[in-house]
């Protein structure tokens, strides 16, 4: 059994809507870099899947078909300009990444499967939002849920609330969301849980820090044993760090770590896939978020990162 795996294509690097656009897929490879680099110093046996493109068919699995139509055969879509049939393409093989990501934790190959172009979190049914083209996660949550009778805990840890997700799994009854999230950001939601439909938030205050990430995680924990799930899905949001440009949340980079850690500690059996989500600082800090989270999802552990966080940390003072 490998340690982790991770599904990465050279492609994910064109993943970019324009030069001066927050999101630019050179974070994807840099991240996938440093995993490999830091798997390889912890002697961690780990392998990589190349995605194919998801078919019409799993997309419209959470997507409506004129949508899927749109994107995939006009190659429109309301984040980028006129007709990108390339990035319509690579938007196909995220959700491919995802769903071979799935695959490998279904077969039993690993207990930690990664996409660090996944989690499109905010895509709607019928629309792109917040930079996600195709919900990947919710896509994932369906095929466990229906096709497998798992039941599936979906936590999310990027600034920005997971309405996407959120709505798309709402009424599926094994899968729970829970979001943990800057209030008063982009889209605006997620202040009230609706525990009926499984369906949990855990709002933050303007400039909350590790503190508030370890309460919000300690409380998924308490609601996540009680619900028992068979799989995670871990929406690993780098966007909350302390220097990232489109939140105020003040988390460092051994503050995360500590905080997904403790997931995998408490649930040392449990197979985990991970999205990574937003994080804007695509040549430095996200990276190095996405990577080092990562590894603590797999191991349960912290790795001191003091050349990133010397000065993160001193900007929490």
């Amino acid at each position: 059994m490998y340690d982790f795996v991770i599904a990465h294509t050279p492609e994910f690097a064109n993943w970019v809507f324009n030069e001066k656009h927050p999101t630019q897929g050179r974070r994807f490879v840099h991240a996938y870099n440093r995993i490999q680099e830091y798997g390889s110093n912890q002697n961690l046996n780990f392998t990589t899947i190349y995605p194919q493109n998801a078919t019409f068919d799993d997309l419209m699995i959470s997507h409506s078909k004129q949508y899927v139509d749109q994107v995939l055969l006009q190659h429109e879509c309301n984040e980028w300009v006129g007709k990108r049939p390339d990035l319509s393409n690579i938007a196909s093989l995220m959700v491919g990444a995802s769903m071979a990501g799935l695959r490998s934790l279904i077969d039993g190959a690993t207990l930690t499967a990664i996409n660090f172009a996944g989690a499109k979190h905010h895509a709607a049914y019928d629309h792109s939002s917040g930079f996600g083209v195709f919900n990947d996660f919710a896509i994932c949550a369906n095929i466990a849920s229906k096709d497998y009778d798992m039941k599936v805990a979906i936590l999310d840890v990027d600034a920005h609330h997971g309405d996407g997700t959120e709505d798309l799994v709402a009424t599926l009854p094994n899968v729970m969301h829970y979001s943990i999230h800057e209030w008063g950001i982009f889209p605006g939601t997620g202040l009230q849980s609706e525990p009926i439909y499984d369906t949990y938030n855990f709002p933050l205050d303007y400039q909350a820090g590790n503190d508030a990430l370890y309460r919000g995680v300690d409380n998924f924990l308490h609601i996540a044993h009680k619900f028992n799930p068979d799989i995670l899905f871990v929406t690993l949001g780098a966007d909350g760090h302390v220097t990232d440009p489109l939140s105020s949340l003040r988390y460092t980079i051994n503050g995360f770590q500590s905080a997904l850690a403790e997931v995998r500690t408490q649930f040392p059996k449990t197979p985990i896939l991970i999205g990574g989500a937003g994080g804007y600082q695509p040549d430095d800090f996200t990276p190095e978020m996405w990577s080092r989270g990562a590894l603590s999802l797999v191991s349960g552990k912290v790795e001191k990162v003091s050349e990133y966080d010397t000065w993160a940390q001193s900007l929490t003072l």
